[in-house]
């Protein structure tokens, strides 16, 4: 490096025109995108909850020798509710 250094003092136009276009320029938009962080950290800890309670929940209703069908039986779950997560978050940030 030669020490040189660039400074941008704007937005990037491709941004600015994105935003402009999805309504979300100004206090709106702003406003727009704080429902819709609210709104996804809810479905987010939502998913959490429910993965906190097979952790803790499934090992106590099983014998201590099934760990391996606990390990085993887990993983199509956590599949199950990553596409879960997904399809609600997409679904929050269609949603007007």
């Amino acid at each position: 490096m030669n020490g040189r250094r660039m400074v941008v003092g704007r937005r990037p136009v491709a941004v600015h025109r994105a935003a402009r276009a999805s309504g979300l320029d100004g206090a709106d938009g702003a406003d727009e995108i704080r429902r819709l962080m609210a709104r996804q950290a809810r479905i987010a800890l939502s998913t959490v909850a429910m993965v906190v309670a097979l952790l803790v929940g499934l090992p106590l209703l099983t014998a201590p020798g099934d760990w391996l069908w606990v390990t085993l039986a887990l993983q199509p779950v956590w599949m199950a509710l990553a596409v879960v997560q997904l399809r609600r978050a997409e679904r929050a940030e269609r949603r007007p």
